[in-house]
Order: structure tokens, then sequence, then C-alpha cells
């Protein structure tokens, strides 16, 4: 049934597609490091790919330098002011708030902020989040758009791009243009690719002290966390040099990484493991968090599905509730008249229903409307066609794409179902059963027309049809 049911179950799959994107460019700007010696490429491909992957219009890094910040990579689809080199006081503009504080600023609206600075002609929000190195501010990552509140949930994804160019950036300053800079980077991107392939915690452990055995001459090699462990290699010297690095992640401890090796580390190898030990904390850390929110995702499927079915379903009758019919009919309407078909309403009315429930009870009455509805609905199975409880006794059919002697000949087979049911009525004015009194309506729809249109004319069947005797059927002539 096509109706208003495609944006709310949509969401998950889409939401499911946005992690997927999300996680990606987290690898990619990994990735991108290892692709350039120096700190200025690399930092304009992580900016060019920002910019592409998610289509933001404006994404800068800004360098943090003693009293002034310093655009070190620019990629813009508008024009703007800002460029490679250019340069402002720190604390001055939205940028310079963020370097001179170290905190994150949203903005959904810019014009809400005091002394906003505006360089891209148009920007209505903007979004910048600190880089930081061990604890210390070193870049400031900034994202503007002519769009209003259009990075308004971007700023955990932002964090960790934030956290994959802190060490991107430290690491590229340390080494230079050495090829131990290079290996490294690759190194954490394979760790980061490692942390999206891994099935589960031990599985990407056990990943990674493969690779670091594979990459360098290390006798063994070993990752200890509070509840799982993983090792590869036997220690065979007499007198192996053997390093122990700490994982931590934002301030908490996960664990520690362990190396041997016959030979002395050398500073530059020492420096490579203790990145390589905050990558792989930040990949420890990105493994639970995938799986946190794989469970979170499939109770929020859950959920939203339970909310969809509850905020659209009438709850006595199972049928489709007032709401759910509004937005059918507003859908159906603009699909018909996109496409020039018929569009048809029948109006269904429960004859004496007052009195039924005042002999019968109101328990009775309740059954008598669930079965009802349940013979209505039993009568379509199309995609676009709709039961409604429309309000109390009443019910509402919306059928699509079919003409109007069409449509009354589907009423006239409602209104038989329900009297062959046989429900016992004894203040019926008919037949001494449950009957239904129906008006029918059909209209090809037109843009400049209101649905209302088709709503009255199938009231004034019904009304016509309860005014000639009940238990027949009324069809509106055509519109």
């Amino acid at each position: 049934m096509e109706l208003h049911t495609h944006p709310p179950f949509s969401i998950l799959p889409h939401a499911d597609a946005l992690y997927a994107r999300q996680l990606e460019a987290i690898n990619e700007v990994a990735r991108i490091a290892t692709l350039d010696l120096e700190l200025a490429p690399m930092t304009q491909r992580v900016t060019d790919a920002l910019a592409s992957r998610f289509e933001w219009e404006f994404v800068a890094l800004i360098m943090v330098e003693e009293g002034v910040f310093i655009c070190q990579a620019v990629t813009s689809a508008t024009p703007t002011e800002i460029y490679v080199g250019y340069s402002r006081p720190l604390g001055s503009g939205v940028v310079g708030t963020v370097a001179a504080t170290g905190q994150p600023i949203l903005l959904d609206d810019v014009h809400t902020f005091p002394g906003y600075v505006e360089t891209m002609p148009g920007t209505a929000s903007e979004i910048c989040v600190p880089v930081r190195h061990a604890g210390k501010l070193v870049a400031v990552l900034n994202l503007e758009s002519t769009r209003p509140a259009a990075f308004h949930d971007q700023l955990p994804l932002l964090t960790i791009v934030a956290d994959q160019l802190a060490g991107a950036i430290a690491n590229a300053r340390l080494f230079g243009e050495t090829r131990e800079r290079a290996r490294l980077m690759e190194m954490m991107s394979d760790v980061s690719r490692t942390a999206l392939e891994a099935n589960d915690l031990g599985d990407l452990l056990d990943r990674i002290v493969r690779y670091v055995a594979e990459h360098f001459l290390v006798e063994r090699v070993s990752i200890t966390l509070r509840d799982v462990s993983a090792h590869t290699g036997q220690v065979t010297s007499s007198a192996p040099a053997e390093i122990r690095f700490p994982i931590r992640f934002r301030g908490e401890d996960f664990g520690e990484l362990g190396i041997v090796s016959r030979e002395a580390f050398s500073p530059a190898m020492a420096l490579a493991f203790d990145a390589l030990t905050n990558q792989v904390a930040g990949a420890i850390h990105l493994a639970a968090t995938k799986h946190d929110l794989e469970r979170a995702n499939e109770h929020l499927a859950r959920a939203i599905e339970t909310l969809h079915h509850i905020s659209t379903t009438d709850p006595l009758t199972g049928v489709a509730n007032r709401r759910n019919f509004d937005d059918a009919l507003a859908l159906e309407w603009r699909r018909a008249a996109r496409f020039r078909t018929p569009l048809s309403l029948i109006m269904i009315d429960i004859d004496a229903f007052k009195a039924y429930n005042d002999v019968y009870g109101h328990q009775a009455g309740d059954d008598c409307l669930r079965r009802v509805a349940e013979s209505l609905q039993s009568h379509l199975h199309r995609a676009g066609d709709i039961v409604t409880r429309y309000g109390g006794e009443e019910f509402a059919v919306l059928v699509t794409g079919i003409e109007r002697d069409r449509a009354g000949d589907l009423a006239e087979l409602l209104r038989a179902s329900i009297e062959t049911m046989s429900i016992e009525h004894q203040s019926s004015p008919a037949s001494g059963v449950v009957t239904i009194s129906v008006g029918v309506a059909t209209t090809v729809p037109d843009r400049d027309r209101d649905p209302a249109d088709l709503l009255k004319a199938a009231d004034e069947a019904l009304y016509a049809a309860k005014a000639a005797g009940r238990n027949r059927v009324i069809v509106h002539p055509p519109a």
C-alpha cells in the first residue's frame, strides 16, 4: 500500500546508509593521509574528499599558530574570501573563537553569532570543530553552507574526523617527508579499515597484531585489554628489546600494546608505535561503537515500526486512522493529478448504530465495528487502496485508478458483504441485520482543486443514501 508509510520506514535504511557513508569517510581521511608525504597536499585532499562525499559547499582546515590562525587547505563550491594562507587573529569570527577557546561551535543560523564575519556570501549555517593532539589545539575544521541547519547532526562525525586529522597533522609535522611517516600513515589507514572489516573486537585485535608482525621486524606483538587479548609470535632471544604503550582513547584506558624485538627500538620506531597505539585506541573505540550502533539500530527499527503502526492505525478496528487517511488522500490526489487518473472515495456509515449500542451494549458495538472493518478490508487488495475508520461508526474507502461505474460496483459489493454477514440488529429499520449506507464520488484530480471537493461530494452521496432509506449505494455524478 503506497501511503505515508514510505518516509517513516525509509528512515532506517536511510540511517544505515548514512552510517556506512560516515564510516567510509572516516576511513577515507585516514587513507588520504597516506597518499602524500607533505602536509599541504594531504590536508587539501581531505577537504576535497569531505566536500565531495557529502556535497558540502565549503570545507577548510585552519592551522592554529601563536596568536593567529592560518588557512592550510580549502575546498569551496562558491566564491569565498578564504584562500590557502589566509589568516586572522585568534578570537576573530567563528573560526577565531574556536581557535581561541578550543570548543566546537555549531550554528544552524550564523546570524545568531555575535561578531560573525562573512567570508562566503550567503552563508546560512556553519560548524567549526577543534582538532587536538596530545591535549593541544593544532587546527580547526571549518564547514559552511548556504542552507540553514546544514550541519545540525554532523558534530559526532566531524569530531571523529578531527581526531583522525589530529594524528595526521602531528605525524606530518613530526616525520616530514621521511619514509617512516608514509609507512606510519599507511598503517593507520589499514588499522581503520581493519576496524570496519572486523566482525568483533577479538577479530579486530587479531588482525592488528598480525599486521604489525608482518610489517615490522619484531618477534612478538600483543594487545591486552580488560576482557580480551591477542598476540602473535614467540620470544626466542635471550635479551630482547621490549616496549609497551598504554592504549587510551579520550582519557579512558583500554589496555596495553606490547612489542618485543631482537634489536633496540629507534626513536622514530618508538614514535611510530606510539602513534599506532593512538590509532589502535580509536579503532577499538570505533569497533565498540559500531557494535553498539548496530544494536541501537535494531532497537530503533522496532521502535519506529511500532510507533508508525500506532500513529497510523485505529486501535479498535486495526484499519487506517484519520491521520493516515488524510496523508493518503493528499498523496494519491497529487499522484492522480500528475498522471490524470481517476480517484474514488467511498464513504460508509453503519445504519442505526446508536440504536445497536443501546440494545446490545458498547462491547458488542465494538465487536460490530471490528467485523465491519475486517469485511471492508477483505475486498481491497491493491497497493493504493485504503480502508479508514473515519470517525465513530463511519468508514472511508479510498480507491485509485478506477472509473465511476467500477467504483459504484465496488461500493455495492461492500454493502452486500456487510448485509450477508447477518449481524443481528433488532432496531435496524432495514432487514433486522446490520447494514451500511454508502456514498460514492469519483473525480480526476487537478492540482488547482482541493481534495476537500472529493470529500464533500462523497459526503453528499452518503447523506442521500441515508435519506433514501439506508442500506443502499448512491453514486455522486462525476465532478
